[in-house]
């Protein structure tokens, strides 16, 4: 019992759990999360049910997209700029108001992506204050294990939110699932509202406090600033790097995964969320602790590369499971195994995403740490405004691609290409960081 006691009172994740700023923190995270990706994968659920094109789905998740390669990185100058708990407390309201125009029903598509773009534009403010805001709410020797917490949060809320979107919609209609994701918009604002920021943080947010006109002066410059900067850290660059082609390839697959499930698997589109995202989200679960309880042992950009091989050799095998099971192995095993324990196309590519869950952690974990831990606290809202700006920029158009593509060519043959892509920049990456 004691030696249990002392285990779990060493560990990291729980000892920065017990910091209460940073546990509210999450808590809204978590909320705000659930709404989002629920928001998200709702649209996604309704354009594509009643398009059954992946194109149409491209289309929203480029509505998303488009701001963040226009005002990211000012955007990130700002935060830097303002009060990042009130950056974070505005955004989630503003964000719950842009939701009541779906309570109407029978809205256009078009207007769903304007809605779905103004929501990406106060999100460009959401995404730099939220991660910056980190390191001033927890110990520099707990970021790591911070982080850990961080994705946890993250991407536990978004598997809820992807798992239980599509039954939220059957069980609840859209009307009342867009009045839920409204009220979690709402929760987030109070948990947000409760943080208290150490005094240290607060002088620093009062000295960084700048009229609007003064702002604007500034912009330019602080922008200059921050391309000076990561010339100069190249461990923050290949952060950046691996950071900003593993979330295009996350968008990318957003617009395939409904295709890939009702053509590759035939699978109702239902199930999705069943198939694909909760088993990546427990496998991310898993990762997420084992690096916050042991991630400082391990340099943080070779776990990167690794991470990011790993989910391209997936991506690779995807599209091979239904091979797989009609293999002559396989069909002799299930021969010998009781019928409940048949091995089926649905079990691999369960076990392909919880894989791919894992690995992802293994990317997005160390490579925020880094960014975190290499930049000052003046400096990451805009760090995390341009990453912000990266990440559009690069995913615009594979995104608007892809779903064309999957439309010409096939859903198959369009991941295996996204696969073998992912492997040759891995190989690539490992080259830079070695030499």
């Amino acid at each position: 019992m004691d030696f249990a006691k002392n285990l779990l009172g060493g560990n990291d994740i729980l000892r920065v759990l017990r910091i209460k700023p940073f546990f509210l923190m999450m808590l809204s995270e978590f909320f705000s999360q659930l709404a989002f990706n629920m928001q998200h994968f709702v649209l996604i659920f309704i354009i594509y049910g009643v398009t059954h094109s992946n194109t149409a789905v491209s289309g929203m998740i480029l509505s998303f997209m488009i701001p963040a390669v226009l005002f990211s990185v000012i955007t990130g100058v700002y935060v830097d700029r303002w009060n990042k708990k009130k950056v974070l407390l505005y955004v989630h309201l503003i964000r719950a108001g842009l939701l009541l125009p779906f309570l109407i029903p029978n809205l256009h598509l078009g207007f769903i992506y304007t809605l779905t773009f103004l929501i990406a534009v106060a999100t460009q403010f959401f995404v730099p204050a939220e991660s910056s805001i980190i390191p001033s709410l927890i110990p520099k020797k707990l970021i790591i294990s911070a982080n850990a917490v961080f994705a946890f949060s993250i991407y536990g809320s978004t598997l809820i939110g992807y798992v239980f979107s599509g039954p939220a919609l059957l069980w609840l209609g859209r009307t009342n699932t867009i009045a839920l994701l409204i009220s979690l918009f709402f929760v987030s604002a109070f948990f947000v509202a409760a943080i208290k920021v150490n005094s240290k943080s607060k002088d620093h947010l009062k000295k960084g406090n700048l009229t609007l006109a003064k702002a604007n002066y500034s912009v330019a410059r602080e922008a200059r600033e921050i391309f000076s900067f990561i010339r100069k850290a190249k461990k923050v660059m290949h952060a950046l790097f691996m950071l900003t082609i593993a979330q295009a390839v996350i968008f990318m697959f957003a617009v395939l995964a409904p295709g890939y499930v009702t053509t590759i698997l035939e699978a109702p589109l239902e199930s999705l969320s069943l198939i694909l995202i909760a088993p990546a989200g427990l496998g991310l679960g898993l990762g997420a602790f084992l690096l916050g309880s042991v991630g400082k042992r391990f340099k943080h950009k070779w776990t990167s590369a690794i991470g990011f091989m790993v989910v391209g050799i997936v991506f690779i095998l995807l599209p091979l499971a239904s091979r797989v099971t009609s293999h002559g192995f396989v069909q002799g095993l299930n021969a010998y195994l009781p019928h409940f324990l048949d091995i089926n196309i649905l079990h691999i590519i369960v076990i392909l995403a919880f894989i791919i869950g894992f690995a992802i952690s293994l990317v997005f974990i160390p490579s925020n740490a880094t960014i975190q831990i290499e930049t000052s606290e003046a400096m990451r809202g805009r760090m995390y405004g341009l990453l912000s700006s990266l990440i559009g920029a690069v995913s615009f158009l594979p995104v608007a691609l892809a779903g064309g593509l999957a439309d010409l060519l096939g859903v198959g043959a369009v991941i295996t290409g996204v696969g073998v892509l992912m492997v040759l920049l891995s190989v690539v990456y490992l080259f830079m960081i070695k030499f």
